[in-house]
C-alpha cells in the first residue's frame, strides 16, 4: 500500500498540457522583432517521472530475463523455448504497457512512450534469443543477461572477458557536453516551432503538400532535426545518468545521422537508432537471413520496424480516445493515419535495396569522391524528406512534440513592450 501510495503521489501531477508560467520576462531588441518574452522553466517531477517509469520497466525486464534465459536460452530450439517466447514472453510485453498507463492514469504523451521502450525492445530481444542471435557476452551468465535485458539504455560488455565495460571521465565529460548541447538546443527548437505549429515555412496546404516544394522540404527538415535530437537526447541523458552513477559505458543510440550520413545504409545501419536498429538486426534480420536472400530479410526487417512504430501510434491513440471521450475537445481529439509510419518504413526499404543493387556503378563512386561530404548527406536525405512528414506527422498531431517540451526551457512570448 505505501509503495502504491507513493507511485500515485509522484504521478499525481499528468502534465496533460504545458501550464508553467515564465519565470521572468525580457525584452526583445528591434533587431530581432521587438516585444516582450517571458522564459519557460523545465520541470524536474517531468524527469523525475520519467526516470521512475524507466525503474519500473527495469524490474520487470529483470524478471522477464530470468525467464527467458531458463526457458529459452538454455532450452533453445525445443518446443518449450518457442511456446515460452511467443506465448508468454511476447504476448505479456505488448499489453504491458496499456496496463500499466491506465493503472498509473499517465496522459502525457512522452512518458507514455517511455513505457513503449520495455516491448519495442523485449520483442526482437526476445527472437533473437530463441534462434541464438544474442549479442556476444550476455550470454554467458544468468547476471550478463540479467543486465542487458533490464535496462532501456543497453550496457556494453569486454567480449575477451565477458564483464562490463567501465567508463572513464573523459567519455562521461563528452557524453554531458553533448547533452547540455542538446538540451538547451532543443529548447530553442521548441521556442520557435511550437508557436508555429511546427511549421516553419508556409506552404498552401499542408495536408496535401507540393512534396518536391522547398517550403515543405525544409519543414520536413526541421521535424527531422528536431526527431533527431528528441531521441539523442532522451536516450544519452538516461546513458550519462548511468555512466556517472555506476561507471559502466552505455550504447550510442545515435551518430549524427541528419548531418554525417553518407549513404542510406549509413543512415539506418550505423547512424540512426543503433539501439533498435541492433535488435531489429538480431531478431528479425539474421533469423530471416538463415533461410532467405538478404533482400527479402532486409523487408522483413522494415516491415517489422514499420508495424513496431503503428503499435506505439495506437498506444497513443487509445489513450487520446479515451481522453476525446470523456467530453475533451480540440488537440485530445487524435485520429491516428494508420499506415503512414508502415508506408515510410517501406520507402526506405526501397532506397535501401536500390542502394545496394546500384551503389558500385562507376558514376556514383566517382560522385562520391568529388563531392563534399556535406554534399553527400544532403543527397541522401532529399531521398527521404519529400516524405518523411509521413512520420513526423503523427508525433505533431497526438501531441508528442508538445508534451515532451515540459521537460525543457522554453521562451514564449508575452505580447508588445508598453
Amino acid at each position: 500500500p505505501q509503495l502504491i501510495e507513493a507511485m500515485d503521489g509522484l504521478f499525481a501531477e499528468k502534465f496533460a498540457s504545458d501550464d508553467r508560467e515564465p519565470a521572468f520576462a525580457f525584452a526583445v531588441p528591434e533587431l530581432f522583432g521587438g516585444g516582450l518574452c517571458g522564459l519557460l522553466m523545465p520541470s524536474p517531477l517531468f524527469w523525475t517521472q520519467m526516470g521512475a517509469l524507466l525503474a519500473i520497466q527495469a524490474a520487470v525486464n529483470s524478471l522477464l530475463a530470468v525467464i527467458v534465459y531458463q526457458a529459452i536460452i538454455q532450452k533453445r530450439g525445443r518446443t518449450i523455448s518457442f511456446l515460452t517466447g511467443f506465448g508468454v514472453v511476447i504476448p505479456l510485453v505488448l499489453i504491458l504497457p496499456y496496463h500499466l498507463i491506465s493503472m498509473l492514469d499517465l496522459q502525457n504523451i512522452c512518458v507514455i512512450m517511455s513505457i513503449v521502450a520495455t516491448p519495442v525492445l523485449i520483442v526482437p530481444r526476445c527472437l533473437e534469443a530463441m534462434y541464438g542471435f544474442s549479442p556476444p557476452s550476455v550470454e554467458a551468465s544468468l547476471n550478463n543477461y540479467v543486465l542487458y535485458y533490464s535496462y532501456p539504455i543497453q550496457f556494453l560488455f569486454d567480449p575477451k572477458t565477458d564483464r562490463l565495460l567501465r567508463c572513464d571521465s573523459d567519455e562521461i565529460r563528452s557524453k554531458g557536453t553533448r547533452l547540455m548541447r542538446n538540451y538547451l538546443l532543443l529548447g530553442l527548437m521548441y521556442s520557435v516551432l511550437e508557436p508555429r505549429g511546427y511549421q516553419m515555412f508556409f506552404v498552401h496546404d499542408y495536408a496535401q503538400p507540393n512534396f518536391l516544394g522547398l517550403a515543405h522540404i525544409g519543414n520536413n527538415f526541421m521535424t527531422a532535426v528536431l526527431t533527431y535530437l528528441c531521441l539523442d537526447t532522451g536516450t544519452l541523458g538516461f546513458g550519462l545518468a548511468v555512466s556517472a552513477l555506476a561507471g559502466i559505458s552505455t550504447l550510442e543510440v545515435t551518430h549524427n545521422p541528419i548531418f554525417a550520413s553518407s549513404s542510406v545504409s549509413d543512415f539506418w545501419g550505423r547512424r540512426w537508432n543503433v539501439l533498435v536498429g541492433g535488435v531489429l538486426k538480431r531478431g528479425i534480420f539474421k533469423p530471416v537471413r538463415k533461410h532467405f536472400p538478404r533482400e527479402i530479410a532486409a523487408i522483413f526487417t522494415f516491415v517489422a520496424s514499420g508495424l513496431m512504430h503503428e503499435y506505439v501510434i495506437s498506444i497513443i491513440a487509445l489513450k487520446k480516445k479515451s481522453q476525446c471521450g470523456e467530453g475533451d475537445e480540440g488537440a485530445d481529439c487524435y485520429e491516428p493515419a494508420y499506415g503512414n509510419h508502415l508506408a515510410f518504413f517501406l520507402w526506405n526499404c526501397s532506397l535501401l535495396l536500390i542502394e545496394n543493387s546500384i551503389t558500385k556503378w562507376r558514376v556514383f563512386e566517382i560522385l562520391k569522391k568529388m563531392l563534399p561530404p556535406p554534399a553527400v548527406t544532403a543527397l541522401v536525405l532529399l531521398t527521404v524528406l519529400p516524405i518523411s512528414h509521413w512520420f513526423t506527422d503523427e508525433y505533431v498531431s497526438s501531441g508528442f512534440y508538445s508534451d515532451y517540451k515540459v521537460g525543457f526551457p522554453v521562451m514564449v512570448t508575452l505580447g508588445a513592450l508598453r
